[in-house]
């Protein structure tokens, strides 16, 4: 069986959240108001989101995500909502 993720760490819902809202272009005192968690704790996780995939930017977490299918693009969510 392939792996639907392209070799990616499994992801939580919180995480695949960030990931969505830093790929908006919101900032990360924002992103974590909206999924209850503080800067420090949105730093910590999307660092290790950065690790888990190794990568060094956000940027790039954010292109791995969206090309493994975790997220889509920002106007593809907008459709959908």
């Amino acid at each position: 069986m392939s792996d639907p993720l392209g070799g990616l760490p499994h992801v939580t819902p919180v995480e695949r959240r960030l990931l969505e809202l830093v790929a908006d272009g919101r900032p990360l005192v924002s992103a974590g108001a909206e999924v209850a968690l503080d800067v420090r704790a949105v730093v910590a996780t999307v660092d290790g989101l950065r690790t888990r995939f190794g990568v060094r930017s956000t940027a790039a977490a954010v292109r791995l995500a969206r090309d493994a299918g975790l997220i889509g693009t920002p106007v593809a969510r907008r459709r959908l909502s």
